[in-house]
């Protein structure tokens, strides 16, 4: 029975064993190999089972090596060309890989006992994931085609030749067919053993159409058909843009990027340059502020201010462009601020209230004088003296000419009253002006910084309150010296008076005059002048002449808060001038005149004696006498009266001959 027990128990038990020991050698190959790869597992063929994880990277990553040292070759339309892998980022996953290998087979204690089984017969081969730059590849690709394609797509050509439209329409042509290049390189990089590859070609069409290129040319041809006529309304001013000026001025370019176009345009530096010469004629400088004045109400109201204007080059070059493209043949010209003016409507605004603060009038006799103060007025009605500017006549007047209009008048001459040859004599009359806006200086208290007096007394100016004219000298000049603008304004009535008026803001400043009596006289300076007819040692007044003195004038200025400042301003009159006439001979020029004697009746001899003794030179001459008492001498003599010493004197000595009896 025990027997028989123990051998039941043997046959079960030998079965048992014999089943169990597979699995008893997996586990002592699952302890021996654990951190390999198993068995019969491979990463494209390379066969890397019961290998350790850093065995299997060192094999798979010198293959990479291998795939990435090898040169790819392509053909492209029959021209070679070569591809460093590396250039398109070829790069392998080795350690992705050989965590995947090392993972085949993998299971519990129990799971895996299958798999470990199948590892002796079932082989495991893996992809090594290649990874490369499909957007190098393109661009490879397109240097090949560029250099390989020798009909590549062409979408036509545009262009001006003068005002004449050259072109030529779009062809088909060749290109690589990127697709399906793109995988075959692609496949090429993932073989070591790799071929020369032909890579595929197919119709390349052009984007643009002969349509397109119609559609430019009549654009182009219309933009060249006309001139274009440049419009500035507002100066009456018009400018012509030629044909051949816009077809230099075009830039036709073929953009052949997808998608195709044909962009028209006109260069901005052209169209600069065409407008240029024409900037002096059209462009405006700043304009100050300006100042309309009611010289009847003494009301001020401004005058807004204008910045200056230029042409708007690049505003321009879109008008021209829009002009010609629509066959208009018409522009407005288009402008943008220049310099701003000095004086703004701004500042005047700050200036505070403007009105009169000083006029003078004075009276104006004659004509021709009249005419040459109203001119002056005239030219300088109006005029802003800005604040710390100075005003100067003859800067703004100049010269006074005929030409400008100026007659000849009476004028005041080394010290005498000359009308009219001398050329100080054109303008004559204009120290009248001088004299009256001289006063509105005195009154508005502005600073005086130059006047001259007349050298002589005019009975209608103010005495030592009054300014001559000259050019460039004398002159009347002042400085604004206050913070606001001086507006002059002129004004006369018919030919009887002429006033200037002064409208600003002088701060308050009020100024009055005060003169002195005369003082220093002096006596007239005395002039001779020759007159032939006046006897010698005689002399005759022509003009008494008069006192010359010496007067001040005082401008008393009281300030805003009282304070009184004295301005005085000294000036001698020097007097008219005592006029006398003597004979020349008795200013020294030349000799006096002699007596002529008279020599008649005395015979010739001694006449012609006492004629030389007396310093006369003697000529003679005879004439037929039937007076026996008249045969041999004078019975005539000249010149007579009184002559220069040395004159010839000529004497007719008688001739008498007795007839026959």
């Amino acid at each position: 029975m025990d027997n028989r027990r123990i051998r039941i128990a043997v046959f079960i038990a030998v079965p048992a064993l014999l089943l169990l020991l597979p699995f008893v050698v997996y586990l002592v190959d699952r302890g021996i190999s654990n951190g390999e790869v198993p068995r019969n597992v491979s990463i494209v063929g390379i066969d890397v089972g019961g290998l350790s994880r850093s065995d299997a990277t060192a094999v798979i990553a010198a293959y990479e090596r291998d795939l990435a040292s090898e040169k790819a070759v392509f053909v492209v339309n029959g021209t070679t060309f070569e591809l460093d892998p590396v250039t398109v980022g070829l790069d392998a996953d080795v350690d992705g890989a050989v965590d995947t290998a090392m993972g085949q087979r993998a299971g519990g204690v129990f799971s895996g006992f299958v798999p470990w089984i199948r590892g002796f017969s079932d082989q495991i081969d893996l992809d090594l994931p290649i990874v490369v730059d499909e957007e190098a590849i393109d661009v490879q690709l397109a240097a090949w085609e560029a250099e390989a394609i020798t009909n590549p797509a062409y979408e036509g050509s545009i262009e001006m030749s003068g005002t004449t439209v050259v072109f030529e329409y779009p062809r088909i042509g060749d290109r690589i067919d990127m697709d399906a290049a793109r995988a075959l390189v692609v496949a090429s990089l993932e073989t070591p053993e790799r071929q020369t590859v032909e890579l595929p070609l197919t119709d390349s069409v052009p984007e643009l159409s002969a349509a397109d290129i119609d559609e430019a040319v009549a654009t182009l041809k219309r933009m060249v058909s006309r001139p274009i006529l440049v419009h500035d309304e507002e100066q009456n001013k018009v400018l012509t843009v030629k044909p051949s000026e816009i077809a230099d001025a075009t830039v036709v370019t073929i953009v052949r990027e997808s998608p195709a176009r044909i962009d028209i345009s006109l260069d901005p530096e052209k169209v600069a340059a065409i407008l240029e010469p024409y900037r002096a004629d059209f462009e405006l400088p700043p304009v100050n502020v300006g100042f309309d004045v009611d010289i009847e109400t003494d009301e001020v109201t401004i005058i807004p201010s204008k910045n200056g204007t230029v042409i708007d080059a690049d505003a321009m070059t879109t008008v021209l462009f829009d002009a010609a493209t629509s066959g208009s043949g018409s522009a407005t010209m288009v402008y943008t601020d220049g310099a701003e003016p000095e004086y703004t409507t701004a500042d005047a605004e700050a200036f505070g209230p403007l009105g009169l603060v000083s006029e003078f009038t004075t009276s104006t006799p004659g004509e021709n004088r009249v005419h040459n103060i109203h001119l002056m007025a005239d030219t300088i009605d109006g005029y802003v003296v800005w604040p710390g500017e100075e005003f100067s006549i003859n800067e703004v007047v100049g010269q006074r000419t005929e030409a400008k209009g100026y007659l000849r008048d009476g004028a005041i001459i080394g010290g005498v009253v000359t009308c009219c040859d001398d050329p100080a004599n054109v303008g004559g009359g204009v120290s009248q002006y001088g004299t009256t806006i001289y006063n509105a200086i005195f009154f508005g208290c502005y600073e005086d910084l130059e006047h001259t007096p007349h050298s002589l007394y005019i009975s209608r100016y103010p005495e030592g309150r009054e300014a001559t004219l000259g050019y460039p000298k004398p002159d009347v000049r002042f400085r604004n010296d206050t913070d606001a603008p001086v507006i002059i304004r002129n004004s006369y009535d018919g030919n009887k008076t002429i006033t200037v008026k002064f409208y600003g803001n002088n701060g308050g400043r009020k100024c009055e005059a005060e003169r002195s009596e005369r003082y220093n006289y002096t006596d007239p300076k005395t002039v001779y002048e020759p007159n032939p007819a006046v006897a010698p040692g005689s002399e005759r007044v022509v003009e008494k002449g008069s006192q010359g003195w010496t007067v001040t004038v005082t401008r008393v200025m009281t300030m805003p808060d009282g304070t009184v400042i004295r301005q005085p301003f000294t000036h001698r009159y020097r007097g008219h001038v005592r006029v006398i006439e003597k004979n020349p001979c008795d200013l020294g020029q030349g000799p006096c005149p002699v007596r002529v004697p008279s020599v008649m009746w005395l015979p010739a001899d001694e006449a012609a004696a006492r004629l030389t003794a007396a310093g006369f030179q003697v000529a003679r001459t005879t004439q037929s006498t039937e007076d026996p008492n008249a045969d041999g001498v004078v019975i005539a003599q000249s010149p007579g009266g009184s002559q220069k010493p040395g004159t010839t004197i000529t004497i007719t000595i008688g001739h008498y001959e007795s007839g026959d009896g």
